[in-house]
């Protein structure tokens, strides 16, 4: 539970960074996200003595900290726009109502 308040945090300073730029990269940067953070809870729901799923588990959370910052860099010079906000969040409810 944690470490999901901790991936929507991260998500809303990712979205709260975005900006007007090409409105396909963004979404599919959102799009993105939101599948690291899918496929983050999937793998939080098996059994935690699955030493694999762990594994995979430590793997995604680098690859999803990488892509955060990396998306803080990217939108940074818009961290108020909240058309894009609005949007994202759009994007990240469409897709992990999806995610199962």
């Amino acid at each position: 539970m944690k470490k999901n308040l901790i991936s929507m945090a991260v998500l809303t300073v990712m979205i709260g960074l975005s900006s007007c730029k090409s409105s396909s990269s963004f979404d599919s940067d959102v799009r993105k996200m939101a599948d690291y953070n899918c496929q983050e809870q999937k793998l939080k729901a098996k059994d935690p003595s699955d030493e694999k799923a762990k594994k995979d588990l430590e793997d995604l959370e680098k690859k999803k900290d990488a892509y955060s910052n990396e998306m803080e860099k990217k939108y940074k010079d818009k961290k108020d726009d909240s058309v894009m906000n609005a949007k994202a969040e759009q994007i990240m409810k469409e897709v992990m109502d999806k995610c199962k």
